[in-house]
């Protein structure tokens, strides 16, 4: 995550602020210039608009926050006291699982003071290399919990207790509940980078009944002045879809997939693709909190997203749609209603500042200046998955592919997909409903030969079993808890080998699949004859799975497809050269020894992985995650020269002790 945030500070802002402190009101006479505005004194120019924004449409109305410094009744809750943009919003794609609080860059420093949102008592400290990081759960008097993850250290008193925890179990992870009481703006703990990501701040408002709360609407200070972006549309109507680019949805157009005269009446389902962001330069894109559809002045879908409970989280599979390009700007959100078409349309989008976009639209067959954008990224094969869909990338045809459909038997049901069908994006059930016997796919690109398999799944059904046996592999797959609600065509489980120079891999589709149990997948012996790992899809590394069973085949389960290889790794983690550096105890810096660690495919699952001893002392350790360094404190450490012991066990269970020289500083 990378964090940069402006210093300037705009005439506009000053005067403003002065006007406020006189006790008149300001009004502004001219437009909110982003371009020709410092990013305060634009901040500053909305907040006095009422929070509105010029686009090539009206002027949106809000009925959001403004969370900005200017323009409140009372002051917002500024964690640092000091300005800090917003790099992730409430309710952001993360995934599986909706992102719970808000980011604040920290302009990739370590150690920003936070001082305490009200008086209450740091309830809970957890500390991991993994998540959250080093964090902290503080009551609040108001009932509510606030989370601040990802911190450098604590505040004195609480750190004594982290490592006193520490050392009295001789663990690295550790949970505590210290009951210590803090008054509203009293220092509570340092910004860091523990956990994922650079230095930011996580900061996250939880209620008693294990509701996430967006901690803009509870008053925390949403720095953020940039109305959101609608990137692109996708109207899908049964198996067919099709896409509307920025150029053409700007002049007021959504293409429809409806040719047959028979069914132009008939309404389209449409996913809007949008972003957020904070500040120039557009670095970080984030979710929105509003988005509703008018069709003429009647509100035809609402969502607004203020609270979301924790046990709600996968719902975010209905409302985000998955693409392949998952990882460019932007998120696929799902408007669940049907769009008649002969209608005039306008969408309203919402940012957690208070910004809006608007834009209005109406639907037709074809729409001037429509032109092609990605759709994938990282995919060698043409299986991908697009709008939690499985389809073919039949462009290929245009570069020496051909396709042929299947059935069970082998038997030829169409020698040449590219004749039947338009060369694009093509959903799997548009072929399978046009070939209801199709269970496979054979492909070449005229140097090799592959097959895509796939399974036509019942409407409405809540769970699909699949088993496929071929010459080479035997691999069934269970589903439980599927919903498909956003798709009202023909659903389809599809997979492919993914052959590559390195490492070959079984690729599953649709990934995003909406489901609220379990992917369970099993891989004979045979074929899989090393443990299971799992592809981050935009990591691009391999995990192992965790828990997984061997036999007659290795059996593992997530809650989403995902692609999965075979790896027989056999070497554990190394370290790299150790040299000092600095750590953060108690918001001061103090001298550390800080040492690399290097793998390649089995990770370390936890802190208590690692074991540092000096002699029969044992030492605390804080494995940095991210970037794969352990942290010893070194006022703990032996003198230069001595030496001390480093164990590791990793993911795969693979031991290793390493004897570490200390090194001069």
């Amino acid at each position: 995550m990378r964090n940069i945030s402006y210093k300037l500070i705009g005439t506009a802002r000053k005067a403003f602020a002065l006007c406020l402190c006189a006790g008149f009101t300001a009004t502004f006479a001219e437009e909110c210039d982003e371009k020709m505005m410092d990013a305060f004194a634009y901040e500053d120019c909305l907040a006095a608009n009422g929070g509105q924004i010029d686009n090539d449409a009206k002027k949106g109305k809000t009925d959001g926050p403004r969370l900005t410094i200017l323009g409140q009744k009372t002051d917002p809750y500024n964690p640092f006291k000091r300005d800090a943009y917003l790099t992730s919003s409430f309710g952001e794609n993360r995934g599986t699982r909706y992102h719970m609080g808000i980011d604040y860059s920290t302009q990739m420093e370590e150690g920003w003071v936070i001082y305490a949102p009200e008086d209450g008592i740091a309830s809970e400290i957890k500390t991991s290399p993994y998540g959250y990081g080093k964090a902290l759960y503080f009551k609040g008097n108001s009932g509510k919990t606030w989370v601040f993850a990802h911190q450098s250290s604590f505040s004195a008193q609480l750190d004594e207790l982290v490592y006193k925890k520490m050392y009295s179990t001789k663990k690295n992870d550790i949970v505590i509940s210290p009951k210590v009481a803090f008054k509203k703006g009293d220092t509570l703990t340092f910004a860091g980078s523990t956990g994922i990501g650079n230095p930011h701040l996580h900061l996250e408002v939880r209620t008693a009944d294990n509701k996430g709360l967006s901690p803009c609407k509870e008053g925390a200070l949403c720095l953020d002045t940039i109305a959101p972006q609608i990137f692109a549309a996708a109207a899908t109507y049964k198996d067919d879809v099709a896409f509307t680019s920025t150029e053409a949805l700007d002049k007021g157009c959504i293409a429809t997939p409806i040719k047959n005269t028979f069914e132009n009446d008939a309404p389209v389902h449409i996913a809007f693709k949008i972003a957020d962001y904070s500040r120039e330069p557009k670095e970080n894109p984030m979710s929105i909190r509003r988005l509703e559809v008018f069709r003429y002045d009647e509100k035809m879908f609402s969502k607004v997203q203020d609270t979301i409970p924790f046990s709600k989280q996968l719902r975010i599979r209905d409302e985000l749609l998955w693409a392949e390009e998952a990882d460019t700007a932007g998120d696929w959100h799902y408007v669940n209603v049907p769009f008649p078409p002969q209608s005039e349309y306008r969408i309203e989008v919402e940012d957690y500042a208070g910004n809006v976009t608007t834009k209005k639209f109406s639907i037709r067959s074809h729409c001037k200046d429509n032109s092609e954008f990605q759709k994938q990224n990282f995919q060698k094969t043409p299986l991908i998955t697009y709008l939690s869909r499985p389809a073919l990338d039949l462009g290929r045809c245009d570069s020496s592919f051909t396709f042929a459909a299947l059935d069970k038997n082998g038997n030829t049901l169409s020698e040449n997909l590219c004749k039947v069908f338009p060369h694009k994006l093509t959903f799997l059930g548009k072929i399978a409903a046009t070939f209801p016997a199709a269970t496979k796919i054979a492909y070449s690109n005229g140097n090799s030969e592959n097959t895509i398999y796939m399974t036509t799944l019942n409407k409405g059904a809540s769970s699909a079993s699949w088993t496929v046996k071929d010459e080479d592999f035997e691999i069934s797959q269970k589903v439980t808890g599927m919903a498909v609600r956003t798709n009202d065509g023909t659903p389809v489980l599809a997979f492919t080998k993914n052959i590559t120079d390195s490492l070959n891999f079984y690729e599953f589709h649709p990934k995003g699949l909406q489901f609220t149990g379990k992917w369970e997948v099993c891989i004979d012996a045979h074929t899989a004859q090393a443990p299971l790992y799992w592809l981050g899809e935009t990591s691009r590394n391999w995990f192992i799975f965790s828990k997984q069973t061997s036999g007659k085949k290795r059996c593992a389960s997530m809650n989403e497809l995902r692609d999965i290889a075979t790896i027989d790794n056999q070497d554990p983690p190394t370290l790299g050269f150790p040299y000092w550096d600095n750590m953060i105890i108690g918001g001061l810096h103090q001298p550390a020894l800080k040492i690399p660690v290097n793998f390649k495919y089995d990770g370390i699952s936890d802190g208590n992985s690692i074991t540092v001893k000096s002699g029969k002392n044992w030492i605390a350790a804080e494995y940095d995650s991210e970037p794969r360094e352990i942290i010893l404190e070194g006022a703990r450490l032996p003198d230069e020269g001595e030496k001390i012991t480093i164990q590791i066990v990793d993911e795969g269970r693979h031991k290793a002790t390493y004897t570490v020289t200390i090194p001069g500083m």
